[in-house]
């Protein structure tokens, strides 16, 4: 077979080194992010907090966004346009409310002990579910309750749209 390839060249042939992937799921805002967080590596000995009793109606009145009075004006606005370089990222798609409550706390616990500050959590937007959303709620009821969560808001669509969450974390200072 010759190096140039012809009209005569079939489709299969030029295919026979190509090789499927494994993964379905391709995250197209990969380059994005600093790091991709891996938190079944990681062990933490806080227990979450059981949210099981939670009153979903209740949730309505924590609303969309927080941000702390000690966040500016202008970090507001790079946050809620996504601007800040991501430090990671953490897909609670597939979880229930424990297991993501668990997760949830170790990738912030982790995030804290590398330094990390802007994340992304992905919690859907809870159109499979029966009535509402199950896992958004919760986890902006966790974030509410958390010291070390100087903000969150919704992502822009770039990074999930109102199925995802932004979250800065206050500086993590090592005595």
């Amino acid at each position: 077979m010759s190096d140039k390839i012809t009209d005569e060249t079939s489709f299969v042939d030029l295919m026979i080194d190509v090789k499927r992937l494994n993964d379905s799921r391709i995250n197209v805002y990969q380059d994005q992010i600093k790091n991709k967080v891996s938190i079944k590596k990681q062990t933490f000995t806080s227990e979450p907090a059981d949210f099981s009793d939670i009153n979903y109606q209740s949730l309505a009145q924590i609303g969309g966004s927080f941000f702390h009075s000690s966040v500016t004006k202008k970090l507001q606005k790079k946050i809620r346009q996504g601007s800040m370089l991501v430090d990671g990222r953490l897909d609670l798609h597939g979880c229930n409310q424990q297991q993501a409550t668990k997760g949830l706390l170790q990738f912030v616990e982790y995030a804290l002990s590398v330094g990390f500050q802007f994340l992304i959590v992905v919690h859907g937007k809870g159109s499979r579910s029966e009535h509402q959303s199950v896992l958004k709620p919760l986890v902006h009821h966790w974030l509410a309750q958390q010291t070390m969560v100087l903000a969150w808001c919704p992502a822009q669509p770039k990074h999930g749209g109102s199925g995802a969450s932004y979250i800065y974390l206050r500086h993590h200072i090592n005595d």
